[in-house]
């Protein structure tokens, strides 16, 4: 625990390389999205959207491009042979150049083959780790709407899906452990990937996963609920921050686009995002709702630990459903709405503040050992939801130089 405390330290309160500094990236001036385009893809005349990725901004200041996964619900079941249809997809664009492309997919949930629980370490310290879900479908199970009705040859499909929860802040604003201490700071965002897109985006930044096959109450339907319950909570967080921006905004946003000399162009849009987003299913289940609770924070709402509630409440909703779950102890993990002041504290603190918290910091981590994200899998294991080989937890390591979800690197690239 000591070791973790110091890991904290180091992550709060990095040292001053000795080396060189790269050269400043360019800065890029944020240029907010058009109402008007964004009503056309809410409604669905447009399928897709394409954003820069570090100039377009929401009214705000948030980043388009990090903006989070919605599910029409309006066409979307989850019963065996309906069909989930879900926005902002991001795949098909290119990280290099700088391009983000939002799709709209539909997806099978009754051909979900496998979810994973995947650790993704970020450097240092087990502290310093993302964690996310990935749904594997079968052939079929997921299809993207829209393209090049031209194209032919090889369709574009892909077979699994990632949600990852992420701290929803300005473009080109690296994230803060420190600062997100406190829950003002940034907003979040579940963001859905295409499998490739976001390994390739992890795989960029050095950035390897550990992935860990899990073991659901009631086989293929854990699965189900479990895509059920994370879409309803990625779903239900991004329209509340994003009705709280057009709260703020007015007419504003609306009027300056290049429909905006036309009022009643204008207001339409208005009318239709509006309408878009209040267009979701009263939650009779408080566990999924997460109004009032959409500032990330690094502890208690980070990504490692939405991911982890995701699953805790998938699991706790499949029990009271009648599926056995025998053998596994409850996950031991912080509730996500109450947030203690001396952890806020430790966003405007120094050394001497951090270690004069330590006790605290320590006491806290061995009461919920997945405050510790290295620490989830292990947790995951004890409470009977992973698949177990010979004793012990299945995980696999892929990396782009060598294993990928996909098969060894070198049988998929021309060299």
């Amino acid at each position: 625990m000591k070791t973790w405390l110091m890991g904290v330290a180091r992550a709060l309160f990095p040292k001053r390389s000795s080396r060189r500094d790269p050269a400043p990236a360019e800065t890029v001036e944020h240029q907010v999205v058009d109402a008007a385009q964004v009503a056309d893809y809410a409604e669905m005349s447009a399928t897709t959207y394409r954003a820069r990725t570090a100039r377009d901004v929401l009214p705000g200041g948030l980043s388009a491009a990090m903006a989070p996964v919605f599910v029409a619900w309006d066409r979307s079941g989850f019963a065996p042979g309906e069909s989930i249809t879900i926005r902002n997809l991001n795949h098909g664009g290119n990280p290099i150049s700088g391009v983000t492309v939002l799709r709209t997919a539909v997806l099978r949930s009754d051909l979900i083959q496998r979810v994973e629980f995947v650790r993704v370490p970020l450097g240092g310290p087990d502290a310093i780790s993302h964690g996310q879900l990935r749904f594997v479908f079968e052939p079929g199970g997921i299809e993207l709407v829209g393209g090049d009705p031209s194209t032919t040859g090889e369709p574009d499909s892909i077979t699994d899906i990632v949600l990852s929860w992420e701290a929803w802040r300005p473009p080109g604003a690296r994230y803060s452990i420190k600062k997100g201490m406190d829950p003002t700071v940034y907003q979040l965002s579940m963001r859905a990937y295409s499998g490739v897109q976001r390994f390739i985006e992890d795989a960029l930044q050095g950035r390897n996963w550990e992935a860990f096959p899990m073991s659901l109450p009631g086989g293929r339907a854990g699965m189900v609920e479990l895509l059920k319950v994370s879409l309803s909570l990625g779903d239900g967080a991004g329209r509340y921050v994003m009705s709280e921006i057009l709260k703020r905004t007015g007419d504003a946003w609306v009027t300056s686009g290049p429909r905006g000399a036309h009022h009643g162009d204008a207001a339409q849009s208005w009318r239709e995002l509006q309408t878009h987003l209040d267009d979701a299913p009263t939650q009779d289940d408080s566990r999924l709702d997460l109004a009032g609770r959409t500032g990330y924070q690094t502890i208690i709402r980070s990504c490692a630990s939405m991911a982890l509630y995701q699953i805790d409440v998938a699991a706790s909703r499949l029990v009271e459903q009648g599926y056995p779950h025998t053998g596994g102890r409850p996950i031991e993990m912080a509730g996500i709405t109450d947030i203690p002041e001396w952890m806020t504290g430790l966003s405007g603190t120094n050394v001497a503040g951090l270690f004069l918290r330590g006790p605290r910091m320590l006491a806290f981590a061995r009461k919920y050992p997945s405050a510790i994200p290295g620490n989830i899998p292990k947790q995951l294991d004890d409470a009977g939801l992973l698949v177990r080989e010979n004793g012990k937890a299945v995980s696999t390591e892929f990396t782009i130089s060598d294993l990928t979800p996909w098969g060894p690197v070198r049988s998929l690239l021309i060299r």
